[in-house]
């Protein structure tokens, strides 16, 4: 039955312009979720690395933190709707290069160049417009809709992109953005907006040494594992300067360089300061301790929450032998209980101390993690690691609606927006070290197992050079080939080795995923312990931020 027009216009006149703000972070969250799933297809068509795909989106994340209070300074300078504008379309350019890419260059060009300085815009406008909404209520609620928004953009990326990734090809998990662009501009254009008003400047150059310092100093330790931290990987015969500088690995020289632009940024914004010219470190919410502070644990918080993620992703398919979507649907219970927490909690005032509230929350994570260490010795099934998940997605769900209240305990109202735009990249950001750190950590043990237990089976020894060969190939080919590809390197070796071969293979996964997962737990741990740093109670509960 089709709806009649007059029915149809109230719905769009009351919910389109909430709905369209929702889908800008549903688009963005969905941009870095489906990242995860088309890696193994990206990184054999490039002929590239993780490590490198993992870089690019670490760069995004810290351009578009860094760009966000230059981002939001222009917003109020030349209004919001022509910058959004704008950002819309550097943002259709940048999925446009990523679909037309031909190597990572071009790749990290569309997704670090062009949609980090578009994010740096569409973090931070929805959350200044639907301020503008009539109503405490529908403001409050309005929040609590991007946030789920963002979760529901991730959990779509994750399932969508391995659909597309080995059914059709990884291009088109992007191009299906370029669809919600039109439809977006058209929900949000006649948003009421603010008058712009005469601001500062822009802090151009300390945005840039930012950028570089950070981006610099982050690329480096996500790339140390794939380059080196000294002494470079591979035959230094074959390597150009780019990545053996001087002989050394590029790893080290990278941190070296963005911790002297950090250096740099330093006695430049002391100089704009002591000038009494506009200072990115000043104008911005950096210099708020218990804004950098709650930034910290939220972000630390985050590299936990995905790094398990990410992780399950590379356990259930080798020893449960689930596809991509299969997968996804194991893991979605951790997401539904996530959730259920955050809207059954962000109706009710909370009875005792938020900072009590969001410890509960790690403690109750900490316990999930535990839980999900316990279940994963073979045998194992979907429905045993269900319990855990329940109880870490409730425990995230309990730190995250209390984590946002706490942060911005000491921000001025005037700052929300802009204090929003930059802790959500900053999320981002904590989800690619996530990646990039803990994932790295399960396939580089679970590869030195394996070889370690086959060359024991075999009872050889080989020469150390041999055996780091042989890890570095078998990282390389789990982040890289399907399950089926990966089957037959394995039926290669030697026909006395079969029978124990899967056995190996188990073993290794399930204990270097335990391991891993105690290193997520310590982690956890100290989230718990920074916690004590926050304040106990706040006078305003501000929604949350996922």
């Amino acid at each position: 039955m089709v709806t009649p027009p007059a029915l149809r216009q109230p719905f769009l006149a009351t919910w389109g312009q909430p709905l369209g703000l929702c889908l800008i972070l549903f688009m963005l969250s969905y941009t870095i979720g489906v990242v995860q799933p088309i890696m193994p297809p990206l990184v054999q068509e490039f002929n590239s690395s993780v490590g490198y795909v993992q870089s690019a989106l670490v760069l995004m994340s810290l351009v578009t933190a860094s760009f966000t209070p230059t981002a939001e300074n222009l917003s109020r300078r030349l209004g919001r709707r022509p910058v959004l504008a704008i950002a819309l379309g550097f943002f259709a350019l940048g999925l446009v290069v990523i679909v037309l890419s031909s190597n990572i260059g071009l790749f990290t060009l569309g997704l670090a160049g062009c949609i980090g300085v578009a994010g740096a815009v569409l973090m931070s406008t929805p959350v200044a417009l639907m301020d503008t909404f009539p109503g405490e209520g529908i403001q409050r609620y309005g929040l609590v809709a991007l946030a789920i928004a963002g979760v529901l953009g991730a959990l779509v990326g994750s399932i969508t992109g391995g659909v597309m990734a080995f059914d059709f090809s990884w291009r088109w998990a992007f191009a299906f953005e370029l669809g919600l662009i039109p439809l977006i501009w058209w929900l949000v254009r006649s948003i009421a907006v603010p008058t712009p008003a005469q601001t500062l400047p822009a802090d151009w150059l300390g945005g840039l040494l930012s950028v570089a310092g950070f981006g610099l100093t982050l690329v480096g330790l996500s790339l140390a594992s794939e380059l080196g931290w000294w002494q470079p990987k591979g035959d230094p015969q074959t390597l150009d300067f780019v990545l053996a500088p001087f002989g050394i690995s590029a790893a080290p020289v990278l941190m070296t360089v963005g911790l002297i632009c950090l250096g740099i940024l330093i006695f430049w914004e002391r100089g704009r300061a002591r000038q009494r010219q506009p200072s990115l470190l000043r104008l911005g919410v950096f210099s708020r301790r218990i804004y950098t502070l709650g930034l910290a644990i939220g972000t630390l918080h985050t590299m936990t929450t995905v790094g398990v993620q990410f992780n399950l992703f590379q356990f259930m398919p080798a020893v449960m032998g689930l596809n991509p979507i299969q997968t996804s649907v194991a893991v979605i219970p951790f997401t539904v209980a996530q959730l259920a927490v955050l809207l059954l909690l962000v109706k009710r005032r909370p009875q005792l101390p938020p900072r009590y509230l969001l410890q509960s929350g790690l403690v109750v994570k900490a316990v999930g993690i535990a839980m999900l260490w316990a279940a994963i010795g073979p045998p194992v099934t979907a429905l045993e690691l269900l319990p855990a998940l329940v109880v870490m997605g409730a425990g995230t769900g309990l730190f995250a609606t209390y984590i946002t209240s706490l942060t911005f305990a000491d921000t001025h109202k005037d700052q929300k927006a802009e204090a929003r735009g930059v802790y959500r990249p900053f999320q981002n950001l904590g989800a690619s070290l996530g990646r990039g750190v803990l994932g790295t950590m399960l396939v580089s043990l679970a590869s030195l197992k394996i070889v370690d237990g086959i060359l024991a089976e075999l009872g050889q020894s080989v020469t150390p050079e041999v055996r780091r060969s042989a890890i570095r190939s078998l990282q390389v080919a789990i982040q890289t080939l399907r399950r089926s590809d990966r089957r037959q390197i394995f039926d290669h070796l030697p026909d006395s080795i079969q029978p124990a071969l899967s056995g190996i293979l188990q073993t290794a996964a399930v204990q270097a995923m335990q391991s891993t997962l105690l290193v997520i737990l310590a982690l956890c741990l100290l989230c718990l312990g920074l916690s004590f740093l926050l304040p106990k109670t706040v006078k305003t509960i501000e929604a949350p931020i996922e």
